[in-house]
């Protein structure tokens, strides 16, 4: 029987706090959760970490018995996490009650609640790979032997002034796998070799360097010195995926396995395999000390038939295959899942799913794109509030890939395309991919598995940049960042020498200028960055001419929270600094004022 947990009531001396129970994992009544499966008690407000001790967690298994384990408050202070000292069993029903000792301590108005879950009937083993090689059949490349050979060589095919910044591409297809850091005309800045396959290849938002490695099943972090640094992989007894790792601003991660299950096909499709093995997606948020704080199962929301041109008779059904996570600017999760064509919007808090675009359950009607999208890659928030992706286009009659720009009416349920690159002649990448918004309003494309490997193009429409590998050579996606290992480097000229040099922040100036000598030709606000941000960003503007120059940071309901500048400028680049270690997590406007001229930008405080 499925219980609904709805309200915690919690009496704290004379103050009365409602901290309602809003999540659990595993949800109650859900099925196949993993027998090394941790239990989180989410609430939408906090609790004193005082009561914490009032609270007895009883798990019991049908055949494990009874489990003791750690209990812990999550560093919100929103979630009570249990770790059991010992798995459970495989194919058992657990019960969770959970109970208070103070009477000023109560869940819905009662002293205690209870839900049940089952576990797993078998743990099937998998690779993170796993889906690398579902993604890309006969093409998949296993592990080699590392050798000395140079990176292979990229090309510029088509150089129209690109944007500034250096490329970030891993190779695929070749023996050493190589990470790769390239300048715009394609010299490599930097490289490093692997005797395994190397994805994601990224700059995350504090700075650092993210790679998968598979063989290893984790995500690796560099600092700019290119030392390794730390290691993130699933808990809760997952194999981490390939495809996609995010660090938040505040040390928490986001991450996704794929999970192996054996089903009765045969209930479900005509001609079902008996024993048939169907995977499931998993996505987790670990918090700075990797305790996994939120969990979301494919199990849970989706059903196999969601998928799309999968036969739903075959031995394996790989029916999600998710391959892309985004922090949405609202602090909820978007998510990329090809083999249902769908994007699918989930509360971050609650776990529930908020909106599904695309595939069999589509709620939105697309205004103006009849095409859709078909095994779709790379979903992004982008800074102006629409989404893009790489549309890989598997269904489109002819196939061809494309980037797109979706504007989302998320109230009145509609799509309307706003922006879209198809090359000519076609170029068409069946796997893989990936679409970035540069901060110029350029947009990059890693096409995925075809040739050529990437081409930047204007918002018109004209390529500025495209390159491309050698032979069968790809990159699974392919990144601009504003990078340098060298933060900062002046000089004077000629022999002067400066005695000593040193570094303040030096509060009573908050904007500096460019010392670039150049006058910029038009005014500009730039995108802060980072962003997400936690709690200082920066914020880039240019001004033509000399001015009165305005930057005030506004709430979401148009309440000015802090001036930034206000103050004559001289014609040049800028930039500031904002400290949000006051402000509460949101998202917020800030807006520069100079002249005749205005403009805005929404940033996301995640705390």
């Amino acid at each position: 029987m499925k219980l609904i947990i709805s309200t915690i009531i919690l009496f704290c001396c004379t103050s009365l706090v409602k901290p309602d129970v809003i999540y659990l994992d595993p949800a109650p009544d859900a099925k196949y959760v993993s027998i090394y499966n941790n239990l989180i008690i989410g609430m939408e407000s906090p609790i004193n970490e005082s009561l914490l001790a009032e609270v007895n967690i009883s798990v019991t298994g049908s055949k494990s018995g009874l489990h003791t384990g750690d209990v812990k408050l999550a560093s919100d202070g929103k979630k009570i996490l249990f770790r059991p000292h010992i798995p459970f069993r495989t194919n058992e029903t657990v019960t969770v009650q959970v109970s208070s000792n103070n009477n000023q301590l109560k869940f819905n108005s009662r002293k205690d609640f209870s839900y049940r879950f089952t576990t797993e009937a078998t743990r099937i083993p998998i690779s993170g790979d796993k889906s690398l090689r579902d993604e890309l059949g006969d093409y998949y490349r296993a592990p080699f032997e590392l050798d000395n050979a140079e990176p292979p060589e990229l090309t510029v095919t088509i150089s129209n002034n690109p944007s500034p910044g250096r490329l970030f591409v891993s190779s695929y297809n070749t023996d050493p796998s190589y990470l790769i850091i390239a300048e715009n005309n394609a010299n490599v800045f930097w490289s490093k070799g692997f005797g395994n396959q190397t994805l994601d290849f990224k700059v995350q938002s504090n700075g650092t360097l993210t790679y998968y490695l598979t063989g290893s099943d984790k995500f690796f972090q560099m600092n700019d010195k290119y030392e390794v640094i730390d290691s993130f992989a699933c808990g809760n007894g997952y194999t981490t995926d390939t495809h996609e790792f995010i660090l938040l601003p505040n040390g928490h991660s986001l991450l996704m396995a794929y999970d192996p299950q054996i089903v009765d096909m045969s209930q479900i499709v005509a001609g079902g395999d008996t024993a048939a093995t169907v995977i499931g997606l998993i996505i987790q948020e670990l918090d700075e000390s990797k305790n996994v704080v939120f969990q979301w199962r494919s199990w849970d929301h989706f059903e196999i038939t969601d998928a799309t041109s999968l036969d739903l008779t075959s031995s394996t059904i790989d029916y999600v295959h998710g391959n892309a996570i985004d922090m949405d600017t609202d602090g909820n999760l978007l998510i990329s899942s090809r083999h249902m064509d769908e994007i699918t919007k989930i509360d971050r808090v609650k776990g529930s799913i908020i909106w599904r675009l695309g595939g069999i359950h589509n709620q939105f009607t697309f205004k103006n794109d009849s095409l859709g999208f078909f095994r779709q890659h790379c979903i992004r928030r982008i800074a102006n509030g629409n989404i893009t992706l790489f549309d890989n286009g598997n269904f489109h009659s002819p196939q061809f890939s494309r980037a797109v720009e979706y504007n989302l009416d998320e109230i009145g349920k509609t799509v309307t395309l706003v922006w879209e690159y198809r090359n000519n002649p076609t170029i068409y990448g069946f796997a893989m991919g990936s679409v970035q918004r540069l901060e110029n309003g350029n947009t990059l494309i890693g096409w995925g598995f075809t040739t050529p490997a990437l081409s930047e193009v204007t918002p018109d429409g004209k390529v500025a940049l495209e390159m491309k590998f050698p032979g069968n050579i790809v990159s699974y996606r392919a990144f601009k960042f504003n990078w340098d290992n060298i933060a900062l480097e002046m000089k004077f000229p000629g022999n002067i020498v400066s005695y000593r040099a040193f570094k303040f922040n030096w509060d009573n100036i908050t904007s500096t200028g460019s010392n670039s000598g150049l006058v910029p030709e038009s005014y500009s606000l730039a995108q802060n960055y980072p962003n997400p941000f936690n709690p200082v960003t920066s914020i880039s503007y240019s001004i033509p001419v000399a001015g009165n120059v305005s930057i005030k940071v506004y709430d979401m309901m148009g309440r000015e929270i802090k001036s930034l500048v206000s103050e004559y400028k001289q014609a040049g680049s800028y930039n500031v600094l904002f400290d949000a270690s006051n402000f509460a997590s949101g998202v917020y406007l800030y807006k520069l004022e100079a002249g005749s001229y205005t403009s805005s930008r929404k940033m996301v405080l995640i705390k």
